[in-house]
């Protein structure tokens, strides 16, 4: 079968799925980056669709401009265009401007790879529930430690093919055993909200936080020195040293210990390898006494 019996075939398919249920609507769906398996609604007969915060659809890689392009919606089929974009947009690895997007289309704008499913509403928001669930930590709603692990695994591929370096950030409240036990646990975890919060905004649009479990943290910074974590790093620690953490009117002090792990592609044995590490580097610095930073360089 060749490609135009392929897309007669598919078009044809959709039509008849559609007639047969008009409830169906066209989602984006992410397959792969730092985002992967999160879906978007295609609500609007324009989409807008990059990295800048007002685009309708935001895409976290640097490597998608700020308006890279939009999913257009007509009579139940879905057009892609590119805006001009520096590292343009591709259907099926094909540079595009303009084009309509099949069931089987892979379309990828910078490193991102995404598809359009047809659903119901019910049935995406179900989808996206179990999404939430998988890899979301409930308490703070920043990643947990098993998004961490599958984006890191990405991440390092990504450093070995573009030969740069990777840095992992291990981060711990100090004495969070006395915050629960002097102020109670709604307070605690008043404490873990906020000092999300806190670091997520530190975080740049390449980079992954998550909670990686109790009260640690783990960062993973692509491309950064060893220098530009510690800068980071200092900054985190001065600023949550600094910050009077409320809960009902009560005043929460808390410091953060903190290790660090960076490495050239060349020198990194796994991602595994570069978690122990920034875990040393961390209990190192709950050892030399805590609210400070420590860097394992073996």
């Amino acid at each position: 079968m060749d490609n135009q019996q392929m897309e007669t075939l598919i078009d044809t398919t959709l039509s008849a799925h559609s007639a047969d249920n008009a409830s169906l609507e066209p989602y984006l769906v992410l397959l792969s980056g730092k985002h992967t398996g999160k879906q978007f609604k295609l609500f609007r007969p324009k989409n807008v669709f990059g990295r800048g915060h007002d685009a309708d659809i935001v895409i976290a890689d640097p490597k998608i401009s700020r308006r890279h392009g939009a999913f257009i919606v007509k009579s139940g089929v879905v057009m892609v265009e590119d805006y001009g974009s520096t590292n343009g947009t591709y259907i099926d690895e094909r540079r595009i401007d303009n084009e309509k997007i099949t069931l089987l289309s892979r379309i990828r704008a910078g490193g991102t790879y995404m598809r359009i499913d047809y659903k119901k509403p019910s049935e995406a928001q179900s989808e996206q529930a179990l999404y939430q669930a998988a890899n979301t930590d409930v308490l703070t709603q920043i990643p947990n430690r098993r998004a961490f692990v599958i984006r890191g695994q990405e991440e390092l591929s990504f450093c070995k093919r573009n030969r740069t370096s990777l840095t992992v950030i291990m981060c711990d409240v100090d004495h969070f055993k006395k915050i629960n036990d002097t102020f109670g646990h709604p307070a605690g975890d008043q404490v873990l909200k906020d000092l999300a919060e806190m670091l997520n905004k530190e975080m740049r649009i390449e980079d992954t936080l998550a909670r990686y479990g109790g009260e640690e943290f783990i960062m993973l910074l692509r491309g950064s020195s060893e220098n530009q974590a510690l800068i980071l790093a200092e900054r985190i620690r001065e600023k949550v040293a600094r910050q009077a953490f409320e809960y009902q009117h009560l005043k929460i002090p808390a410091t953060l210990s903190i290790g660090i792990c960076s490495r050239q592609s060349a020198y990194i044995d796994s991602l595994e390898s570069m978690i122990r590490a920034a875990d040393r580097a961390l209990y190192q610095a709950k050892t030399n006494g805590r609210n400070q930073i420590a860097v394992d360089r073996v």
